[in-house]
């Protein structure tokens, strides 16, 4: 089976569609760690994740490039291609949460274009360099679903399920006019000036000004509970400013 050519998500390698018979007795690799995303310094999160994922990471909003929505994001570096929640050896920061996009890996869903107006087909895809022989394997030699595949499938059915849940939760956002741009600056007393760019948040000011009809449908809908949850993980960037000076052995503040 050939590979998907759709761009893969960031820090995944080359997708091939999950397959019942190439891939009958395979299961993770037992060497696998966290390293793969240690080059990224945000990854997406979902509406449902923000409430959790604000106590650890500065949560932003973000464009993304193929459709030009908004999309939230953990901050998870103030610089580019620097992850500060992952060790040399690949593992997480033991007491933060862990985003389902990096849970996820090495599966996602890839959505193949259909004829024109028939519905996308969505496939379950892989990383195939991440699968091995194993004593554990997601499917069993007919290529059914076994106890272990059980699990991960249902993260990444959540995972998409929720992607389209928080499409819905950005678009209203978009269409209030709540997005505003900003740009995250941290100040060392000693070292290069830091600087995030192309970031965007929502507009405090803006927010308490709607209407009491859009505020209640946000309410209604469970997302302005999300939203406060984004406006406070803000101060988060104090933590990341304070983690770069601890991995730079310096005593840095933030500004």
């Amino acid at each position: 089976m050939s590979q998907i050519t759709l761009q893969a998500p960031p820090g995944y390698g080359a997708l091939t569609p999950f397959d019942r018979q190439r891939h009958a007795g395979l299961g993770l690799r037992e060497d696998r760690t966290l390293g793969w995303c240690a080059v990224l310094n945000s990854v997406f999160l979902n509406a449902v994740e923000l409430a959790r994922a604000a106590l650890d990471y500065p949560i932003a909003f973000v464009r993304e490039e193929s459709s030009g929505e908004f999309l939230p994001v953990a901050v998870l570096g103030l610089r580019a291609k620097e992850n500060l929640f992952v060790d040399r050896e690949g593992r997480w920061s033991p007491h933060a949460y862990i985003p389902a996009y990096v849970r996820r890996h090495p599966f996602c869903i890839a959505e193949i274009p259909a004829a024109e107006g028939a519905e996308p087909q969505r496939l379950v895809c892989v990383q195939e360099d991440q699968l091995a022989p194993s004593a554990s394997p997601l499917l069993d030699s007919r290529g059914e679903a076994t106890p272990t595949w059980v699990p991960l499938l249902q993260l990444i059915e959540a995972v998409e399920g929720a992607r389209q849940q928080t499409r819905a939760f950005t678009r209203r956002l978009e269409a209030f006019g709540l997005f505003t741009p900003f740009d995250a600056l941290a100040l060392p007393r000693d070292g290069q000036q830091l600087r995030l760019q192309g970031m965007h948040r929502v507009d405090e000011d803006r927010l308490n000004a709607l209407g009491a009809r859009e505020q209640k449908l946000l309410m209604r809908k469970g997302e302005l509970r999300a939203v406060y949850a984004h406006l406070l993980s803000l101060e988060n960037f104090a933590k990341l400013l304070n983690l770069t000076a601890e991995k730079d052995g310096r005593r840095d503040t933030a500004h």
